[in-house]
């Protein structure tokens, strides 16, 4: 839905502009929503994260079926598709923070080596997709993406209720605060935030527009599912390998900082990349970035929040993509229709992350959390 958002909605007579436009309204929606659902998953006793887990997930596939069969114009599909994109994030903060309520009742998890398995899942379904889009047309990816949605609540339904789960009216049980006072007793966290959102601006402009990154050195759908198939792959060794280098680099930040530099590179390599072997060069990267990244985010936010804000605080990591969403698809998508093309908006991608990682970098010096191994046991 996202990866291959550019190859569907330009087969729906969309200009690339009109792509990025799209995609900035919906994660712009996104940013209003994140924090409600969030606010409302906190505070709430009459719903569990299961069930309003499920509702977003399932609202995913009614989106998906509308796309289908209503007719190819541009604006009944922008609102839908905005839609979809604003219900997206949302639907990983819950499912980020249903994990992480098993694992602080005490469920051995093995978050990241879950979160891998979803990476190869990923991987496998971008190398099929290149293939079926090519065969088939742009309707497959609402046809999967119908499917996935569909079958994602039905296993989120089968999920128990945590037997530790602290109830919000237990004594000394935190009270969750509102979203103003949460981010008045956490600023640098806040500025960590939006270091993040800088720094990721080259990944999701890349991977927005990658279709046209391929076009330029020559390549096809197919080109870009194998490229895809290659980032989506190495996440999983990565997020295995996690709670092993958790144990030699005992902080997050520091973590997150070397990943940061590797998105900065990935998006070096791309600029200067002169044919497709160099593309897949660069999404080999993967590995050391988006994928190291990922989990140390989430132990990051699960150590530096207070347990009644913990489903805000995994929201605010998610906002942090959102805002990267908004300023890598409505200036990528800019920069190619009128700013001179996809060089230049690999170029003024990789400055942008790179400023964020300089940012990053001054900013979480002063904040020492350390990682906690994922539970090895099953």
């Amino acid at each position: 839905m996202l990866s291959f958002a550019a190859v569907f909605l330009l087969s729906r007579g969309f200009s690339n502009a009109q792509v990025g436009i799209t995609l900035t309204l919906g994660s712009a929606a996104s940013l209003l929503l994140q924090p409600m659902i969030a606010s409302f998953a906190d505070g709430t006793e009459k719903f569990s994260l299961r069930s309003i887990t499920a509702v977003v997930t399932f609202s995913m596939a009614i989106l998906s079926l509308l796309l289908l069969i209503i007719p190819p114009l541009v604006l009944p599909t922008t609102i839908l598709y905005i839609l979809m994109v604003a219900i997206f994030s949302p639907q990983i903060t819950l499912v980020t923070a249903l994990a992480m309520e098993h694992i602080n009742s005490g469920t051995p998890i093995n978050f990241s080596l879950a979160r891998g398995f979803g990476s190869i899942s990923y991987a496998l379904l971008s190398l099929g997709m290149g293939f079926l889009v090519d065969q088939y047309g742009s309707d497959m990816i609402m046809v999967v993406n119908l499917f996935i949605a569909v079958a994602g609540g039905l296993l989120v339904l089968t999920f128990k209720k945590p037997e530790h789960a602290p109830q919000l009216d237990s004594p000394g049980i935190v009270k969750a605060t509102g979203l103003l006072d949460f981010i008045k007793h956490n600023k640098r966290f806040v500025i960590v935030i939006f270091s993040i959102s800088l720094m990721f601006f080259s990944h999701i402009a890349i991977n927005t527009f990658l279709i046209q990154i391929i076009n330029h050195v020559e390549g096809s759908n197919a080109d870009m599912g194998i490229a895809l198939a290659i980032s989506g792959s190495l996440e999983l060794p990565a997020m295995a390998l996690f709670p092993l280098i958790a144990k030699r680099i005992r902080y997050a930040g520091t973590i997150m900082k070397i990943s940061g530099a590797f998105l900065v590179l990935k998006a070096v390599v791309t600029l200067f990349a002169p044919n497709i072997l160099w593309i897949d060069i660069a999404q080999s990267l993967q590995f050391f970035s988006f994928a190291m990244f990922l989990p140390a985010s989430v132990y990051y936010v699960n150590q530096a929040i207070n347990d009644s804000d913990k489903v805000k605080g995994q929201s605010f990591m998610v906002m942090a993509l959102a805002i990267s969403n908004i300023l890598g698809n409505s200036l990528g998508g800019y920069l190619l229709d009128y700013g001179g093309g996809v060089l230049i908006m690999l170029a003024v991608g990789a400055v942008v992350s790179l400023i964020g990682l300089i940012l990053l970098i001054c900013v979480d010096k002063g904040i020492k959390e350390k990682v906690v191994a994922p539970n090895m046991s099953s």
